[in-house]
């Protein structure tokens, strides 16, 4: 009974991380590639709003404006909206400049992200809205290659393909390897029905799909796609839509990036809007897979040790425990003398990873993780 429910422990742990890869890689690879879905161009492109939140942004705000006004679309199909959320900078006062080419809102206090989508995307009169950070530069065909997928009218929501840059050394190789797996996972997914979630840097929903969240929502560019879903359609990953952003520049922004993105997916569980609603089953296979399974991970990891601790005259769990040691004791090596060789690079990111998404889902469960980022000066 106790190597069995062990077992079941070590699969559920190990499953999103290797094994469902692996199954997608399977599912999709006998499917023959759509050609059609694949280059689909829109015979009448729509209006497009695309919509920016900036916070103390002027050091990268004018290029910001600039790259969107250079997108190739057809004149008078863009409308360019910029939403200063309080800031105390010149973000405002740049951004002004380029009027009337861009609409300038200016908010006077902060008040979070999703407040300010909440107030300005009900009353656009756009067909197609997309959401961007400031701090993205986008290649000149990136507006296209989002818009051109809603030609597939079971498609009501694209997130493109954001590449960081300049990320510190210390994360540099993990976080590349990470974005892979993740591009390839969403790419898959997508092509079995739809991805989980969207890159909130870059992503393009219909206007008609958009539905408020709650202000304090911690992980609008989750519950906005799930929002999407739920209402019979698809979000769908376009490799082609290229966009750049500045990685994080310490260990420390990481970390917390990580704990609010837990955060909010542990309050988005709590609340229901997390949740898959009228999905088919083959979304739940990929929510349960790539999501659900992988913020438990903490939790299993957790329930993984405390059977091996409590049978510990067991060497099974002598064995898995000494594997755990292993992993920690590489992952402080890695630590402590900054060395980033795979071998070392590899468990520290992992368990770097866990510790993060184990204290994300305690703020989140218990309501302490805060609505505004702390942003980084860049």
């Amino acid at each position: 009974m106790w190597i069995m429910a062990l077992l079941t422990a070590i699969f559920l742990f190990v499953y999103p991380f290797v094994v469902y890869p692996a199954i997608l890689y399977m599912m999709t690879r006998w499917r023959l590639q759509n050609s059609e879905e694949e280059q689909m161009v829109a015979t009448e492109l729509p209006a497009v709003a695309l919509v920016i939140c900036a916070l103390n942004e002027q050091n990268c705000i004018r290029e910001k404006i600039e790259n969107c006004l250079a997108l190739q679309y057809p004149a008078g199909r863009l409308q360019i909206v910029l939403i200063s959320d309080g800031s105390t900078d010149q973000t405002a006062s740049i951004a002004k400049q380029y009027e009337p080419s861009i609409q300038v809102i200016e908010q006077k206090t902060r008040r979070g992200k999703v407040m300010n989508l909440n107030d300005v995307l009900p009353s656009r009169a756009e067909d197609i809205l997309v959401l961007s950070d400031a701090n993205v530069i986008y290649r000149s065909d990136a507006l296209l290659r989002l818009v051109s997928r809603f030609a597939d009218p079971s498609v009501g929501c694209v997130s493109g393909r954001v590449i960081l840059t300049g990320t510190t050394i210390a994360l540099e190789g993990p976080t590349k390897d990470y974005y892979s797996l993740e591009w390839f996972l969403q790419e898959k997914s997508s092509s079995v029905y739809s991805m989980t979630g969207a890159d909130g840097a870059m992503y393009a929903l219909r206007r008609e799909l958009f539905r408020p969240c709650p202000n304090d929502t911690l992980v609008e560019d989750f519950i906005v796609p799930m929002g999407v879903i739920g209402q019979g359609k698809r979000v769908v990953f376009e490799p082609n839509a290229v966009g750049w952003e500045k990685g994080v520049a310490s260990i420390r922004e990481e970390f917390r990036r990580k704990v609010r993105i837990a955060a909010g997916a542990a309050q988005g569980l709590i609340r229901g809007n997390a949740w898959p609603r009228n999905a088919p089953p083959r979304f739940w296979f990929i929510f349960l897979s790539h999501k659900l399974l992988r913020w438990l991970s903490p939790v299993v990891g957790l329930a993984i040790l405390l059977l091996c601790i409590f049978s510990a005259e067991q060497t099974s769990a002598r064995v898995v425990m000494g594997g755990f040691a292993v992993l920690g004791g590489l992952a402080l090596f890695r630590l402590g003398t900054g060395w980033t060789h795979p071998v070392l690079s590899a468990p520290f990111y992992f368990l770097f990873g866990q510790l993060a998404l184990g204290i994300g889902l305690l703020k989140g469960i218990t309501g302490t993780q805060t609505v505004f980022w702390a942003k980084a000066n860049r």
